[in-house]
């Protein structure tokens, strides 16, 4: 083996990072489901350390890789009917009773682009999960072990949820869909919880923001409140209520397992 590379129990391949995180060589070790799946594999080609022990190695192989999270679980979720576990997992969405999913299945980093009367420049955002119903649009971030971006490549001023925010409702308007945001995170990533609760508590904190160019909001109000924040204990706990309602039916036991490992 290559200096500096391990194998764990499963002879799976690992190296550590400089500062100790353990680091697949193969990031589909990393994955739990459609290890191949194109749209994984192009996320792994992407992201890749340029540094230290691990460099070149995709950061999906990472242990604290929430890109491989955010795969493992919802892609998981997606083998399944929405009806089986949508309102568990997000009851804060109340879908209307005749609403129906246009496409069930989940739609991981697509491609967004930010308002056109944006004064600054700024590139296109792939949020890490949208799910779309016939009058929704949902954009879905997670965070794992850090916490959200404080500011993006074009502009140091405007942060990962504000960004969302802004093209998700941007998007929302042109497909005349009503807009959601969700953040996934972890209880201890303070700043992320800190930075939503800050514009969804008042509306003129989102229009200090964007508020100069996006003279299509008319209600502000309803922006703040379909902005929610999700904690994994949660999602945990929301996967067991639906594994012990439906004992015969799914088998989310191994997905169980894996979220436990990851977050108690």
């Amino acid at each position: 083996m290559e200096e500096g590379t391990k194998k764990d129990e499963m002879g799976q391949k690992f190296i550590y990072s400089d500062t100790g995180v353990k680091v697949f060589v193969d990031f589909k070790d990393n994955l739990m489901v459609d290890p191949t799946d194109p749209i994984i594999t192009g996320q792994a080609r992407t992201r890749r350390y340029n540094r230290g022990m691990v460099k070149g190695l995709s950061c999906l192989g990472s242990e604290n890789s929430k890109d491989a999270m955010t795969w493992n679980v919802f892609k998981t979720l997606e083998k399944t009917p929405p009806e089986k576990w949508f309102s568990e997992i997000f009851p804060q969405i109340i879908l209307d009773k005749d609403e129906q999913f246009i496409d069930p299945t989940p739609r991981f980093w697509d491609k967004y682009f930010p308002p056109l009367l944006r004064p600054l420049p700024d590139g296109e955002m792939h949020p890490d999960l949208t799910i779309e119903t016939s009058n929704k649009l949902i954009f879905i971030e997670t965070t794992y072990k850090t916490d959200i971006s404080k500011n993006t490549k074009h502009d140091p001023n405007r942060d990962q949820i504000i960004r969302n925010i802004d093209v998700g409702t941007w998007a929302a308007k042109k497909w005349a869909k009503e807009f959601y945001f969700v953040l996934v995170t972890l209880k201890t990533n303070t700043y992320s919880i800190e930075k939503l609760n800050h514009y969804k508590s008042n509306p003129s904190n989102i229009i200090q923001e964007i508020g100069s160019y996006r003279r299509d909001i008319k209600d502000y109000v309803a922006v703040c409140e379909n902005i929610h924040v999700i904690f994994w204990d949660q999602l945990l706990t929301s996967l067991q209520n639906i594994q012990s309602a439906n004992k015969t039916e799914l088998n989310f036991t191994n997905l169980i397992d894996y979220l436990k490992d990851k977050i108690v």
